[in-house]
């Protein structure tokens, strides 16, 4: 990554560009602008940005549009903004891949806050190991300790742990779950198969699995591990 992080921040109203990267600027990211959909997608072709913050209700090409093509061709975090805090529009950013979400109107200081947390997390996802306590998972070798010993886990639990682990600090819906560790579609499961597994997986890896460490549950969104 770069010594100064690039953002794009694309939102079709320019004020709100504007307060937004000169506090981006303020602590230290590269800012690059775009005023609409398509603006944006050309922008991440040009510059391939560290992370993008898009606004959801752009003309034409609107954010979860943009959002969705993003994520199917790079690895660029995505973080959303939104003026309504629905659930149902929470749940289709995060099923696009969104990494966060924000609702207007919100503090500068903890949009950068929020940026910094994803990147974070970003070279998290890159680690070949990741480790938390005393559970370890070592991803080139397919293989997870807890205490320094194997943990016995079916293919599907294995899938399931990291692809959670993979995106530590992000909420994942069960419908993402579903087709990322089963490879279905969201008509083909059911979200107590996720919730069935979950459990599973907390009595193998949870100290305590009432109260879970590592695998918590977002309760109406999905699932979310943490370090």
């Amino acid at each position: 990554m770069k010594e100064q992080p690039t953002v794009l921040v694309a939102d079709d109203e320019p004020q709100m560009v504007g307060v937004i990267a000169y506090a981006l600027q303020t602590a230290g990211f590269q800012v690059i602008m775009a005023y609409d959909g398509l603006q944006a997608l050309q922008q991440v072709e040009e510059h391939h940005p560290d992370i993008v913050i898009l606004d959801v209700t752009m003309p034409g090409v609107d954010g979860f549009e943009v959002c969705r093509r993003v994520r199917n061709e790079t690895t660029i975090p995505v973080l959303l903004l939104t003026v309504k805090d629905e659930p149902e529009d929470v749940i289709k950013g995060l099923e696009l891949g969104a990494d966060d979400y924000m609702t207007k109107p919100f503090s500068t200081r903890e949009l950068v806050l929020r940026v910094q947390a994803i990147l974070r997390r970003t070279r998290i996802r890159q680690v070949k190991v990741i480790e938390s306590g005393p559970l370890r998972i070592d991803f080139e070798r397919h293989r997870v300790t807890l205490h320094d010993l194997p943990v016995e886990l079916t293919p599907l639990e294995y899938r399931l742990l990291t692809c959670l682990a993979a995106n530590t600090g992000r909420v994942l819906t069960w419908q993402a779950l579903l087709k990322e560790a089963w490879q279905l579609d969201v008509w083909q499961g059911s979200k107590e198969m996720i919730k069935v597994q979950i459990h599973r997986l907390r009595q193998k890896l949870e100290p305590n699995p009432a109260q879970p460490r590592f695998i918590h549950t977002v309760r109406g969104v999905g699932y979310r591990f943490d370090l």
